[in-house]
């Protein structure tokens, strides 16, 4: 049971007797419908963690030497490889590849002819982390400037070159993103000088787990919207570019249960669903795709103090399972670290102080691959946590006031429209916002998704 003191095992397993839930999907036409673990090298990596490692060479100020020659080769974030200075050498190191690694990294000769790497069909299939290569040259895809209209060109991850007025092998260019870096430069390509380019993926990339970041009951790598209201469970699927599907009754019998949040806690990659039934018992309904669920599982008693507050907040101890996390008597919040399987460690009890703050919502909004949190504190500024592993959290960063209409209704969808950032919603009014994430903690302008949202929220 979920304890600040005794160190019991929370253990999944039991049969839910009591089997109230229905899970029958009825499409049912209502007004709101427009609306890891790190890697190791040369294994599986995720498309969030492949932006983070470039990002990290742009906050590095990273500049250009073709050279490779000793003493010009560059860390990647954890400091355990080398790589070139150039734009194959960032490639190279954002897909934590090990190919070459005497002399930093691929070249973009040694890519067009890498085993490790498959070309797609059109510039149209590129996602985040994917990459763009021609003779000569080669840049990080980090999204299209416009979901919706790929002819406006993408923002890339790229070391292009430049003057070198002493001649020393150090070009005036720095590693850009997105984001216009420190002197000034970005990443930028056309749609013009993209036909240019042949558009390749790293065969061990991975989409991120949805489910980790928000909920993906259909399996499509979209970030859903759910909601129970009078005892009914309902999903919208998310389509992209903050597009959803028409509203889906899932099942009824809910009206027992605190409000479910979505996590991968059997670690099969869909979405499950969790919450308290009368204050006291948690239960998960594992995720089986297709908006279905199996049968609840009742994972232990004693909830109560925090069935208010359970938020599911990813992967905050980085070892590769979902966690939960709740404020107990208002004011301390707990971590409860998955283990697969649906079982949960001893409650970990992170810091008290949280009373002036709404309930936190998980997401990864640094995408680092751990597991952050966010929260309106005082009804008026937004604050956003950092996960460092093992259960630590980084300083309170604000990110912005005029969160009052919105910080009862706060959450945490996954990445709704495909760049590769958590987003997050919020409803005022009955109108439902979308503010979807570009890293760095950073977030883009409020999109309304359209009114009728308020007996969901």
């Amino acid at each position: 049971m979920p304890s600040t003191s005794a160190p019991a095992r929370l253990l999944a397993g039991l049969a839910f007797a009591a089997a109230t839930l229905s899970f029958t999907v009825v499409d049912v036409a209502a007004t709101p419908q427009a609306a890891h673990a790190a890697s190791v090298p040369d294994g599986r990596i995720t498309r969030s963690e492949v932006l983070a490692r470039a990002q990290n060479w742009v906050d590095r100020n990273v500049r250009y030497n073709l050279t490779r020659a000793p003493g010009t080769l560059v860390t990647d974030a954890e400091g355990d490889d080398k790589y070139g200075p150039d734009c194959s050498g960032l490639v190279s190191m954002a897909w934590h590849i090990t190919a070459n690694s005497g002399k930093g990294g691929n070249s973009t000769v040694d890519f067009a002819g890498y085993g490790g790497k498959v070309t797609l069909g059109s510039l149209h299939d590129l996602k985040p982390g994917d990459a763009i290569l021609r003779s000569g040259h080669m840049e990080l895809f980090a999204r299209w400037k416009n979901e919706q209209d790929h002819s406006q060109g993408a923002w890339t991850y790229s070391l292009n070159g430049g003057s070198d007025s002493d001649g020393d092998g150090w070009e005036d260019d720095w590693a850009k993103g997105p984001k216009v870096n420190s002197h000034g430069e970005r990443g930028d390509e056309s749609w013009t000088s993209m036909q240019n380019y042949t558009p390749i993926r790293y065969k061990n990339i991975v989409d991120d787990n949805a489910s980790t970041h928000g909920a993906d009951f259909n399996g499509d790598g979209i970030g859903d919207i759910f909601s129970e209201v009078t005892g009914t469970l309902n999903i919208w699927n998310g389509r992209g570019s903050n597009n959803f599907a028409a509203r889906l009754e899932v099942g009824g019998g809910w009206a027992a249960f605190s409000k479910p949040v979505a996590g991968d806690f059997d670690n099969d990659g869909i979405s499950d669903l969790a919450a308290v039934k009368d204050g006291s018992t948690l239960f998960i309904w594992n995720g089986e795709g297709g908006n279905e669920f199996g049968a609840a599982v009742a994972v232990g008693a004693g909830w109560g103090p925090f069935d208010g507050t359970l938020t599911s907040v990813g992967d905050v101890n980085r070892d590769g399972h979902d966690d939960l996390a709740a404020i107990k008597d208002g004011s301390t919040l707990h971590v409860w670290n998955g283990e697969g399987g649906n079982e949960f460690g001893p409650a970990v009890e992170i810091g008290a102080g949280w009373s002036a703050f709404s309930k936190p919502v998980g997401g990864d909004f640094n995408n680092d691959g751990i597991g952050d949190l966010a929260a309106v504190k005082d009804g008026s500024t937004l604050f956003i946590w950092n996960g460092k592993g093992a259960n630590n959290f980084g300083a309170a960063t604000a990110i912005g006031a005029g969160w009052a209409p919105f910080d009862g209704t706060l959450t945490s969808l996954g990445d709704v429209n495909r760049d590769g950032h958590d987003d997050l919603a919020a409803m005022s009014d009955g109108t439902l916002y979308l503010w979807n994430g570009e890293g760095g903690n950073e977030f883009g302008a409020a999109t309304a998704i359209g009114p009728g949202w308020a007996p969901y929220f």
